[in-house]
């Protein structure tokens, strides 16, 4: 049985944050230990088309605003980096308490130019800990070659995804 720690959901417009929370919730429930950061957005304000964009922690519920006011007629992406630096961190020491599992947001921008969370990503990967993320075409090309020979990318269905966390199971318990 092949051991893929990373795996990407691909997805373009669909709730990939609401399908990431209900499958976060339901494996907790069910006794696992998920831990990461699940992206929510505000409403929009004024002419700016920026909505705030906020992360939230998975077990502990801690909010990290990740966005930041660049001014009207901005149209320029709007992440905070040190907000972002800062949510990873805390995810990090988080997982010094033990997980299961790791669901980040995204494979974004930020990690494509070598940010974000890729040194949490990792990370978790050293310490065993299986990642789910999404991925979005935009940046398929950066992420294929990330996760070359690691990773595996799935389909947005609740039996694919559990599927492949079973299967990493079962193949690093085996090890």
């Amino acid at each position: 049985m092949s051991l893929y720690p990373l795996a990407a959901v691909r997805f373009e417009r669909a709730d990939i944050d609401g399908f990431f929370a209900d499958l976060a919730e339901n494996l907790t429930l069910s006794g696992l230990r998920v831990r990461g950061a699940l992206q929510t957005r505000g409403a929009e304000a004024g002419e700016c088309h920026c909505a705030d964009m906020d992360l939230t922690t998975l077990g502990s519920g801690r909010v990290f605003r990740i966005s930041q006011p660049l001014g009207n007629g901005s149209r320029g992406c709007r992440l905070h980096h040190g907000a972002l630096a800062e949510c990873s961190s805390f995810i990090e020491r988080e997982l010094d308490g033990g997980a299961d599992l790791l669901i980040l947001n995204r494979f974004g921008r930020g990690e494509s130019e070598g940010r974000g969370f890729r040194d949490l990503i990792g990370k978790a990967i050293a310490r065993g800990v299986p990642v789910l993320l999404a991925v979005r075409p935009t940046y398929q090309e950066a992420w294929s070659a990330f996760g070359a020979g690691l990773s595996c990318d799935l389909p947005m269905t609740r039996d694919a995804v559990l599927a492949w966390f079973d299967q990493t199971r079962e193949a690093r318990d085996a090890a």
